[in-house]
């Protein structure tokens, strides 16, 4: 068989299904907490907004005995939280003159998985970053993932820069208090943290079986809690260990670091109530390779819509130190 019968012009078929199934499982499973919100998120099927039922006050009702009457108040006990998907898209484009100059099985196939794994990594990149961003909608107006600065702020008595979160406003009231995150400033340096504040911290954000599953740091801030750390404790989580992450164990569940953190910040995260809701028909999808109409071009796509939400930020916390 000649070499030159592998061509592009003949990989939108099972060669190219090899690439294309594993998309999701490299680009999430590389990350901790992108493989952690994955593992719980949710699906949609379609629709220009999501609308994210919040509970925000309890129901009515009591005690009551024999032929008490009873009195049922119309409560509402119910509103949406309204967000806009966020749109991410990678492409692979291959050339005319890549096509010439990659011939054959071998060329073809390492340089399409040269060109796939750049593209996984910027995928990774780019969700990743923007889960610790603010959600600020770029010049052009297309919305990004809201990401933890909006969802978990340092002030969760006002709205964040993108605007109220999910449509619901947060000011320094009580009415808001089932939409506000949990919030210490320790007024103290790195080199002063202390374990005692990570656990007040924990603590807050803590209601019974409820707690963060993960906790996510800087480098510095991990530095430092890692000295503090017993021997058990500097073990780490094994399983999160496997994924190549350093972690600390800290009242069962680990303590990470992510370079997308911002400085001087800890997340305690619990992913029961913050998850990816994505497009059941736009999750790591891969289009044909397609030809450009006016360049010896030919480019696939892969594509990726939803959003990251938090329907219970009382359950969420952040903790800072001055530097």
């Amino acid at each position: 068989m000649s070499s030159r019968t592998i061509t592009w012009d003949n990989l939108n078929t099972s060669t190219m299904g090899q690439f294309d199934s594993t998309l999701k499982d490299t680009i999430f499973k590389k990350h901790f907490i992108l493989n952690k919100l994955r593992e719980k998120q949710k699906t949609y099927d379609g629709g220009v907004f999501l609308a994210e039922p919040i509970m925000n006050k309890r129901g009515n009702g009591g005690s009551y005995t024999g032929m008490q009457d009873l009195t049922p108040v119309d409560k509402q006990l119910v509103e949406n939280a309204i967000f806009e998907p966020a749109h991410y898209e990678v492409d692979i484009s291959l050339s005319y003159t890549d096509d010439l100059a990659n011939r054959g099985k071998s060329a073809v196939f390492d340089l399409l998985e040269a060109k796939y794994e750049n593209a996984k990594k910027t995928m990774e990149y780019n969700l990743t970053t923007a889960l610790f961003g603010d959600g600020v909608k770029a010049t052009y107006g297309m919305a990004p993932l809201v990401g933890l600065k909006a969802a978990v702020p340092i002030d969760p008595t006002s709205n964040p820069t993108a605007g109220a979160y999910g449509g619901i406003t947060r000011d320094s009231t009580t009415a808001t208090d089932f939409w506000k995150n949990q919030y210490t400033a320790t007024g103290v340096a790195t080199t002063a943290l202390t374990m005692k504040m990570l656990q007040n911290l924990w603590g807050k954000c803590s209601d019974g079986a409820d707690h963060p599953d993960v906790i996510v740091t800087t480098q510095a801030i991990f530095d430092r809690l890692w000295e503090l750390a017993d021997a058990r404790q500097q073990l780490g989580v094994a399983e999160v260990a496997k994924m190549g992450y350093q972690n600390i164990y800290f009242n069962g569940v680990p303590l990470i670091v992510d370079k997308n953190c911002s400085d001087y910040h800890v997340y305690m995260l619990n992913t029961d109530y913050l998850y990816l809701k994505v497009h059941q028909d736009d999750d790591m999808v891969a289009t044909p390779f397609l030809q450009g109409t006016t360049q010896l071009v030919k480019t696939k796509y892969i594509t990726w819509t939803g959003q990251l939400i938090c329907c219970n930020p009382r359950y969420q916390g952040i903790l800072t130190v001055t530097s």
